[in-house]
């Protein structure tokens, strides 16, 4: 008999018994700490701008953001609702999230990286003082020159046959040559510069650009990048001894163009032709602190697009491409 105290809405219904929520290891960046639901989906902490952004995700956003799957409450639906309206006797009895698809689902060894994209970090409702500390760490960090910031790691190192981590903290001093040497580093695999997945971001920037320069009204707040690549190599894989499915995915025990110009996708210069078939993922997350249209769009209008947000592609582009250009190798 299925219970009222456990339940997932819209394509999500579960037995309670039939329902696994376990915290997710693999979470590089963020202050939210995230859950794996049924070891298939991703949970975050409900934030009701972020759902009603991804209940009206406009068409050609839809592929450069997490499918969104529905809401998984734990606890008692009609006590979440006194929640929401401010009570304090229901505080703590049940938890809202987010479902979204499991990004990191399909490798096997996922090396993720989380950049900060945009200038500015704060929403239109943040206080004064919430402006004050994200200006601080804008200005302090390479966010406010470049529009894209470090904001945690991993990856999966070959000679450690372990996973490498950075947090967040790690970008919030790092300058411009030391962001260079921390993108070097995550894109370096043994003792080469992984230049297959450098090609295949570039590729997703420059289609991630279009769609943001068609896009009216949004701003990304606060929003990040999540890049992902596998980091077992084709004949490392073929060693079976060496790698169990209990080291999979994100529940790895080890995780501890000119400026928003006009140019088109065919005048840019990532190298199509060595674009390989190596699986690359690129996704917008993040999005409670979102502005666009459908909310308060009387009392906060942005016009164009997000400039901030297109200036850190950019920048990022430039970066990657010469690294592709020079051919670092950092490890």
């Amino acid at each position: 008999m299925k219970s009222n105290s456990d339940f997932v809405q819209r394509q999500f219904k579960f037995h309670p018994d039939e329902l696994s929520l376990k915290p997710l290891k693999a979470q590089v960046g963020g202050h939210v700490y995230m859950k794996i639901l049924n070891d298939q989906y991703v949970c975050k902490p409900l934030n009701e701008r972020e759902l009603q952004f991804y209940q009206n995700i406009p068409k050609n956003l839809a592929d450069h953001v997490p499918a969104f799957q529905g809401t998984l409450v734990v606890g008692n639906r009609e006590e979440t609702g006194k929640e929401r309206r401010g009570s304090s006797s229901s505080r703590g009895s049940s938890r809202e999230y987010l479902v979204l698809e499991n990004l990191t689902k399909d490798y096997k060894k996922p090396c993720v990286l989380d950049l900060k994209m945009g200038t500015r970090m704060y929403g239109d409702f943040a206080t004064d003082s919430k402006r004050k500390s994200q200006r601080k760490k804008s200005t302090k960090s390479t966010s406010a020159k470049l529009g894209v910031r470090f904001c945690g790691s991993q990856r999966f190192s070959v000679s450690n046959n372990s996973f490498e981590m950075f947090d967040k903290y790690v970008g919030r001093n790092a300058d411009e040559t030391e962001l260079r040497k921390l993108l070097e580093q995550f894109f370096t695999h043994g003792c080469s510069l992984r230049k297959d997945v450098i090609n295949n971001v570039l590729g997703e920037i420059c289609r991630m650009k279009k769609s943001l320069l068609d896009l009216e009204e949004y701003r990304f707040y606060s929003s990040s990048i999540l890049i992902i690549y596998e980091g077992l190599l084709k004949e490392e894989k073929s060693d079976s001894q060496h790698f169990s499915d209990a080291e999979n995915s994100m529940d790895c025990e080890n995780f501890k163009m000119e400026a928003f110009g006009s140019g088109s996708l065919e005048s840019t210069k990532y190298r199509k032709d060595e674009v390989s078939s190596c699986t690359v993922t690129m996704k917008m997350i993040d999005f409670a602190n979102i502005s666009f249209p459908s909310v308060d769009s009387e009392q906060f209008r942005h016009e164009g697009p997000d400039r901030g947000f297109l200036m850190g592609l950019d920048n990022l582009y430039e970066i990657l491409e010469s690294m592709l250009e020079e051919g670092d190798c950092t490890s």
